[in-house]
């Protein structure tokens, strides 16, 4: 903007100048600017006169853009960082808050990023009400004894530590427009010891039919979309993330979609992304084997389908039928400090290093399998694409495309820069945009054109110093697949029950998956429910915490005869309305777990000893035994049902429990993703999804619809 500002004004006081001293005549104009600098050495004060109230005018009309725009950003800031229009919108005074948004921001669409200024900066919680929702959300699931223990020790904090820690954190939001700056990358992923591959990578099924059953056409429609959304991304024409056609959310992390890739350190891995380096090329994994691709052209214009389906048939051929069994991608499968050392030493050898940049900078990964799994069999697909063989998946990466020999697809990706909500409308964009004659192969648009590319080339390893490392690489990541438990499947209703119930879908399904765990275990269990705070500047997420007094008395009357059906119904309104309130306060920062986790961390920052009793407590240190998400598959008008993700699935975060995704396709289907170890005796993902589908049957029955 400055940049802007400068040249025209520059421009304007020369022409100011020009236009006082000389007729429009264009024989005069021709040497205006000659004899103007002459004239400024010869007459000066002549020149001056003219040229000063040019000058002032420049500077006075760009101190007014400049005022006007930090008003600008300020009010609209102030407007949206007000909560009452989220959390109370029938309230009269919303209309004028409505109607100021318009006339500041208008109702045009802006390019992508153009309000990423005009973002609230994400708030911290008042303490008291932190303190409050924690006790309400830990009451069902403790004893109580150990309620009163927790009560006691919360009461304290709010009165001692808590006060000073929350000081502290309301100073660190003053100083930034996202108090959790670095925080939640380093702390939740980046010092994370343990494996990623079901801890932090996540995966994407793509649609519940058949597109085409050509795997190459399939991957160079997919490779061609993926590079075009980023394109169209860096261009401003990818529509921005609007809630209520008003409110943005933040694009930052759209950038990770590309060109992103986690490094491993020995005590902290870190993101490295290499948009400067403005890499032009692909990876391709075939039969374990790692090939350079590049899809750009050196004008940065993108291959056409046909180029890159043309360019993946050569690397079919290099690739043969023998698949390498070094399996060097296992590494990335390993503890952290474990890899991090070995990716030290391979390092040193140039060879290893050169193909290590590739892999990482490269703009995305693409894995051509061997598997048929047929479109319909969701469990098998979901299994495919978390994990593969073991030696065709680079775990670190931060998007990989994953296309079977059937050209059934689907998505691999690593979380600590990438929410599901970001990835989501990457898959949104890919899936609606594909396109296939009638023998579904790529359409041919390249025929009048040439693109003079090299050929994919092998990324070459030399591994002889690390054949033992290798080994117990490939022991880890067989005993990792080994001890996954998975189940992916639809259910017979989606939001449309619930809808006509009027009740909230994501609080309906959220408190199926209550009841059922509570017939199986004869308890609650703590529950992490996965919101945005993507509507303040570089949010991410927070917890929703949907346990509360209301779900305990429904769950224990659903299969109570002495309680009548329409009690149970209140119960069950009750639940659902209160997890839909702490869900509407989670997403407008108001949640408690950022809070406590950034007091906690300031707490250890600072060596505060003792810690806090709070933070010593069994409550706050209980494991999320079930950690759920609903994630979005529709975030433009480019969506369709017919072209819609049909699941995805993570891990679970904790050994005895459960990782739930469920993913809403319009109204009639809603698909189920349960994760869990085989290692633990006390869980079984298909005995939980089918207890989930009881729950849904006897919750539906309940209403009579």
């Amino acid at each position: 903007m400055a940049n802007f500002i400068l040249a025209g004004g520059t421009g304007a006081v020369l022409n100011y100048a020009l236009a006082n001293y000389y007729s429009a005549e264009p024989t005069r104009l021709e040497s205006g600017l000659e004899q103007l600098l002459q004239e400024l050495f010869l007459q000066p004060i002549s020149v001056l006169r003219a040229v000063v109230p040019a000058v002032f005018g420049f500077f006075g009309g760009t101190l007014l853009l400049l005022v006007w725009h930090f008003l600008k950003t300020r009010m609209v800031r102030f407007l949206l960082a007000y909560n009452g229009w989220f959390l109370h919108p029938k309230r009269p005074i919303i209309k004028l808050w409505y109607l100021l948004m318009i006339a500041i921001m208008g109702r045009k669409m802006k390019k992508t990023g153009y309000y990423q200024d005009y973002l609230p900066s994400l708030p911290v919680p008042p303490l008291k009400s932190t303190c409050r929702k924690y006790l309400d959300s830990v009451r069902p699931l403790l004893t109580p004894e150990e309620y009163e223990e927790t009560k006691s020790a919360v009461q304290e904090f709010q009165k001692k530590n808590g006060r000073w820690l929350h000081l502290l954190l309301k100073l660190r939001s003053m100083l930034m427009r996202n108090w959790m700056g670095t925080w939640w990358n380093d702390y939740i992923y980046l010092k994370q010891r343990t494996p990623i591959p079901f801890s932090s990578n996540y995966f994407a099924l793509g649609k519940g039919a058949m597109t085409t059953s050509h795997q190459l056409d399939r991957a160079a429609m997919m490779i061609y979309t993926s590079v075009k959304f980023h394109q169209d991304f860096r261009d401003g024409k990818i529509e921005t993330a609007m809630l209520n056609k008003i409110v943005p959310f933040c694009m930052d992390g759209y950038k990770y979609l590309e060109m992103t890739t986690r490094i491993p350190g020995e005590d902290l891995d870190k993101i490295a992304h290499y948009a400067k380096d403005n890499p032009r090329h692909f990876v391709v994994c075939r039969k374990n084997k790692f090939f350079r691709l590049e899809v750009l052209s050196k004008t940065g214009q993108v291959l056409p389908p046909k180029v890159i389906r043309d360019k993946l048939e050569q690397i079919m051929e290099m690739a043969g039928d023998e698949p390498d069994t070094a399996g060097v991608a296992a590494f990335t499968a390993l503890p952290r400090t474990e890899w991090a050392k070995i990716r030290k030493r391979m390092e040193k050898n140039p060879t290893n290093r050169q193909t290590l940049y590739e892999i990482d900078s490269c703009r995305n990964i693409l894995c051509l399998d061997d598997e048929e799994i047929p479109v319909t069999d969701l469990t098998e697909r979901g299994l495919n694409l978390f994990h593969g063989n073991g030696y065709n998946r680079w775990w670190d990466k931060s998007v990989q495309l994953v296309v079977l020999k059937n050209g059934v697809a689907g998505a691999n990706n690593e979380h600590t820069a990438l929410d599901a909500t970001v990835a989501g409308q990457l898959w949104e964009y890919m899936l609606n945009a594909e396109e296939y004659d009638e023998n579904g192969h790529v359409l041919d648009t390249s025929k009048e054109e040439v693109f003079p590319l090299p050929d994919p080339t092998e990324l070459k390893w030399e591994l002889d110093d690390f054949q033992d490392d290798l080994m117990e690489a490939k022991r880890n990541v067989a005993e990792l697949i080994s001890d996954n438990d998975v189940v992916v499947k639809p259910h017979g209703y989606g939001k449309g029950v619930p809808k006509k119930c009027k009740l909230s879908p994501d609080g309906w399904f959220q408190m199926s998956l209550q009841l059922a765990y509570y017939r199986m275990y004869k308890k609650l269990a703590l529950t992490y429910e996965s919101t945005t705070t993507r509507l303040y500047h570089l949010g991410r997420t927070e917890t929703i915490r949907p346990i509360s007094d209301h779900c305990a008395a429904f769950v224990k009357a659903m299969d109570n005869p002495e309680v009548p059906a329409e009690e149970v119904k209140a119960l069950l309104k009750k639940a659902i309305e209160y997890q839909c309130q702490y869900k509407f306060e989670a997403m407008r920062g108001l949640g408690v777990d950022r809070h406590l986790f950034g007091m906690y961390v300031i707490a250890r920052g600072i060596n505060m000893d003792p810690m806090p009793r709070m933070f010593r407590d069994k409550a706050f240190n209980m494991s999320y035994t079930l950690s759920t998400s609903q994630t979005p598959v529709s975030y433009t008008n480019r969506w369709t049902e017919k072209n819609s993700a049909v699941a995805g699935g993570f891990g679970t975060v904790c050994d005895e429990g459960y990782g739930i995704s469920y993913i809403i396709v319009g109204e009639e289907t809603v698909t189920w993703t349960i994760h869990s170890k085989r290692s633990c005796p006390t869980t079984d993902s298909s005995m939980y999804h089918d207890a989930i589908q009881k729950a849904m049957t006897d919750m539906r029955n309940l209403f009579d619809v």
